[in-house]
């Protein structure tokens, strides 16, 4: 059986499809409430990343800074693995660790979105 590719350039053709957008939002914010964060999504697709992220981040921000037990819940629960967040930092140590963890969270889950998309058009 293929899966689905999910390199850098599937993702960033899949953030250009309003559909999936959508259905990673919906994922993004059914994930965070699992651990009562609240994250609101406006429906517009073209800003989908910015506001989502903002609301992500500051999340991420006071989870790491005293709800740590909270925080590898959240990444267990979305599954984003603390060694990817280790090694996306060593590619981008300009960027803040608060970023690379919110735009790793965006990433997978919007993977996740493309797998179950594969999976029900192979039925």
């Amino acid at each position: 059986m293929n899966y689905p590719s999910l390199t850098n350039d599937d993702i960033r053709k899949a953030t250009s499809r309003e559909d999936l957008i959508r259905e990673t939002a919906e994922q993004i914010i059914k994930d965070f409430a699992e651990f009562d964060l609240v994250i609101h999504f406006s429906g517009n697709v073209y800003d989908f990343y910015q506001e989502l992220f903002g609301q992500m981040q500051q999340h991420v921000d006071i989870l790491l800074a005293s709800q740590g037990e909270k925080f590898f819940n959240l990444l267990y629960r979305i599954d984003v693995d603390p060694k990817d967040i280790d090694h996306y930092q060593q590619q981008f140590p300009e960027t803040s660790h608060v970023d690379v963890v919110t735009e790793l969270i965006i990433h997978r889950e919007l993977k996740k979105v493309m797998i179950r998309e594969y999976f029900r058009q192979s039925k």
